[in-house]
């Protein structure tokens, strides 16, 4: 068994260095990039259930619910994510995915009826709305590009909301199925899904650079099969206070990342509106923090 912090760390890192790989591995051809991702993670993880075999691979109806609530979140969740990863820097992408667990909590908030809404938490979502306004805005004086990063924006946003869904959903089910089988069933639908769409999508391959090339196969094997499968993992076991940090240290890595490798920019509109994201998202989740750390000395 895979010790719980290990697989905390290595989500940290696999979350850092996503938004770089989803935007180069789809330079050529954005769809293909997410449908070539998803269809061979899908072919690839089936030796790991025989190599992995904790039990029999569970197809009854409650069992489809769950990869279907999982497929979700990368159909709804990370297709709109390529799209809009070609039309603003990897940086952002992060930036915008970090208000996940904000997103999270509202539709908790809705469909679960767990959550409160709080002064705090309605404050963190009124900063980091305007964290988004300061990234973006300033950018917005070029009439050029002024429609593309609101399109992205809105694509962005639309992926954040369906992965936030999926996690709910998933949790809603309550199911004891091992993490790896969720990740194979929901990759399996999507990528039935996808060839329903473009069935020669792996026949009709782009030109790929080199660099294209080993984002993409990053994505399938690291991005895709260890993480979605350590992800689970870590969402089934991990306590929510630690959870819950991974959104608020992934982004800054993500954008520094981005600065030394991909040249984008570090201007004051992102350095303000970063750090705006994520004291929005620590007002969101501040009363939940303060309990578990209470609850924790108490114990």
């Amino acid at each position: 068994m895979l010790p719980i912090s290990l697989a905390y760390l290595v989500v940290i890192l696999i979350w850092t260095t996503t938004p770089l790989a989803i935007q180069w591995s789809g330079e050529a051809d954005w769809f293909f990039g997410v449908a070539a991702r998803l269809i061979l993670s899908a072919l690839i993880i089936l030796p790991l259930i025989i190599l992995f075999k904790q039990q029999r691979f569970d197809l009854s109806w409650s069992a489809l619910k769950v990869y279907g609530a999982a497929a979700i979140g990368l159909l709804g969740g990370m297709t709109p994510v390529y799209w809009a990863a070609q039309t603003m820097p990897s940086g952002w992408i992060a930036l915008i995915w970090g208000i996940n667990p904000i997103v999270t909590g509202l539709l908790i908030y809705f469909i679960l009826q767990t959550e409160r809404l709080t002064l705090a938490k309605w404050l963190g979502i009124g900063v980091s709305l305007i964290g988004l306004m300061v990234l973006f805005v300033p950018n917005l004086e070029s009439a050029s590009t002024q429609d593309l990063l609101l399109q992205g924006l809105i694509v962005a946003l639309i992926g954040v909301f369906f992965h936030s869904l999926s996690t709910v959903l998933v949790k809603k089910t309550a199911h004891n199925l091992p993490p790896l089988h969720v990740v194979t069933g929901a990759l399996w639908i999507t990528s039935i899904v996808f060839l329903i769409l473009q069935p020669r999508v792996l026949l009709d391959w782009p030109e790929l650079s080199v660099r294209t090339s080993w984002a993409l196969g990053y994505l399938i094997l690291i991005g895709s099969v260890i993480g979605f499968a350590l992800y689970y993992y870590v969402l089934k076991h991990l306590d929510a206070l630690r959870l819950g940090m991974i959104p608020m240290i992934t982004p800054v890595f993500a954008v520094a990342l981005g600065v030394a490798v991909n040249d984008e920019q570090l201007t004051w509109p992102v350095i303000i509106g970063a750090m705006l994201i994520l004291a929005g998202l620590l007002l969101f989740e501040l009363e939940r923090f303060y309990r578990l750390l209470k609850r924790r000395r108490q114990s």
